[in-house]
């Protein structure tokens, strides 16, 4: 019960990733907050899942592209707990991506990608360290992607380099935190299986896709949540500013 008495913020939650970080920060102790966004159902089961652990969850419906959304949320989790010391940035993904080269691509989705995969992170990580810096304790971790260490498919590029920015932050916050004794580091997910990514696909797609993986097979949410508990812990408290893979050795 490493987390025991501590409070852990995931954007995105309801299912897949970021439901698997939720339920390993319980099961090791801490209080949860999540956003999700439209799936009422799956965001209902995963804080039954998350009580059912014995802790305390606090969950809102909130637009990752909304940024006075994910501050409301934020002074929600305030006054119920009164702390973070946990952030994992989880909310993202592609959406449904134009079929244009880049010259016709609309601006607007390059506006809706960062906002999505970048500037909620931002913003998120902004009001989480309000509490964290005056504590000289917490842990950021970032989910960043595959796609930052080489050209996958050129469709979810304004995806990639939101990502790509993600990265950068990382980096730069654990230098301007590491003297509040705070840590950040991104995990770089591969192809995970969730239930978004099985409706996604097809047979085919996916027997491709193994071809192109060294370990031949896709991962699931808990290796991303085993080791995002890794990185909020004391057991890797030499560790900040790192990008971490999970991916089957896609990137090599």
């Amino acid at each position: 019960m490493e987390l025991a008495g501590k409070v852990a913020v995931v954007s995105g939650a309801s299912m897949g990733i970021g439901r698997a970080c939720a339920e390993i920060f319980a099961e090791n102790g801490a209080d949860v907050a999540f956003t999700y966004g439209c799936h009422d159902d799956e965001a209902a089961e995963t804080a039954d899942r998350i009580r059912a652990l014995g802790r305390e969850v606090y969950y809102e419906s909130s637009d990752a592209k909304d940024m006075s959304a994910i501050e409301s949320f934020m002074a929600h989790v305030m006054e119920k707990f009164g702390r973070v010391d946990v952030l994992v940035n989880n909310v993202g993904g592609a959406d449904t991506t134009p079929d244009t080269g880049f010259a016709d691509m609309p601006f607007e989705y390059w506006v809706n990608q960062f906002n999505k995969n970048f500037f909620s992170a931002v913003r998120f990580s902004q009001l989480a360290l309000r509490s964290m810096i005056p504590r000289r304790f917490g842990s950021i971790v970032n989910i960043g992607s595959v796609h930052t260490s080489r050209v996958i498919n050129l469709d979810v590029m304004p995806y990639s380099c939101a990502k790509e920015a993600m990265n950068r932050l990382t980096k730069n916050l654990a230098v301007e935190l590491a003297p509040h004794r705070i840590r950040c580091n991104v995990i770089a997910p591969g192809l995970i299986r969730t239930a978004l990514t099985e409706n996604r696909y097809d047979a085919a797609w996916w027997e491709a896709a193994y071809a192109k993986i060294p370990l031949h097979a896709a991962g699931e949410p808990r290796d991303i949540a085993e080791l995002a508990w890794f990185l909020v812990s004391e057991r890797s408290g030499y560790l900040t500013g790192q990008i971490i893979g999970v991916d089957g050795g896609r990137s090599l």
